[in-house]
């Protein structure tokens, strides 16, 4: 089971900025030919397509049945996790960059902590490993209780604007966390709503839990993903505008706000389907 961090963590801010090109510069993309990059692409692939997992658990699925390989693995993937001490230098493990987090603390060994990946290991996945369709939906399927207002309603999504779904893998590269000015907005008045989001997630310079920052990723998702004019006007998304009117209702304190856009648009979402 996945357990939310209650510590502070950095900001998507951090993530764009500091995280996602230093993780690129440490471990390379998916057509890296560096042993080292393919090593920690395997390990951050693993915990994004199977969810948390032990380092002896991972390394099984390696090598299934030589428990002498399986030794060995485990403590290279523990190495590159928790980083190592040599010669009283410290080298960072994929902790270090808040790529992956410690699920459950084992009290009897080290191999037995579970590790699952953070937001950002996830937005990282989302952005570098081009994973397939299937592959996401099981990505959102390990990690919904992380990010349950995206992957949480994930089976919901995909019914009501099919493909248009697969778009989250866009907010991997940070675009739109702090730049509004690269969507064209052609409406006045989706043009103050969206800039309002602007001045609200001014939070992205704050640090929080794992809840609030899964709330602002949500939030850039529902935005920037849904609300492009090639949907604006498709019927079948009247019950993703109801979810989503919830969705602000729930974490931004906008309903006045959202109900007179919705007018505006002229939506109707007093017939739309029940989430």
């Amino acid at each position: 089971m996945v357990i939310l961090n209650e510590g502070k963590m950095p900001n998507l801010l951090s993530y764009k900025y500091y995280i996602r090109p230093t993780a690129h510069q440490l471990y390379g993309n998916k057509s890296s030919k560096s042993k080292h990059h393919q090593n920690v692409q395997r390990i951050i692939k693993i915990l994004a397509l199977e969810g948390p997992m032990t380092t002896w658990e991972m390394a099984k699925i390696r090598f299934a049945t030589d428990n002498s390989k399986i030794r060995s693995k485990e403590k290279e993937y523990r190495r590159l996790l928790i980083g190592r001490t040599d010669r009283g230098t410290h080298s960072d493990g994929i902790i270090d960059l808040n790529l992956v987090l410690v699920d459950s603390i084992s009290t009897k060994r080290n191999s037995g902590n579970r590790y699952r990946l953070s937001l950002f290991g996830i937005l990282y996945c989302l952005d570098q490993m081009n994973f397939s369709e299937k592959e996401v939906d099981r990505v959102a399927k390990n990690y919904e209780i992380i990010l349950p207002l995206v992957f949480g309603k994930w089976g919901f999504l995909k019914s009501v604007i099919g493909k248009y779904v697969y778009n989250i893998s866009l907010l991997g590269k940070g675009l739109l966390f702090d730049n509004l000015n690269i969507i064209s907005i052609e409406k006045d008045e989706f043009y103050e709503l969206i800039s309002f989001f602007g001045i609200k997630v001014n939070t992205l310079t704050e640090s929080f839990n794992e809840q609030k920052i899964g709330e602002a990723i949500s939030l850039w998702f529902y935005v920037t993903m849904l609300y492009f004019p090639n949907l604006m006007e498709d019927k079948k998304i009247k019950g993703m505008k109801k979810f989503f009117t919830k969705f602000l209702e729930k974490i931004m304190n906008y309903k006045h706000g959202s109900q007179i856009f919705f007018q505006k648009q002229r939506i109707s979402i007093n017939n739309a389907q029940k989430n």
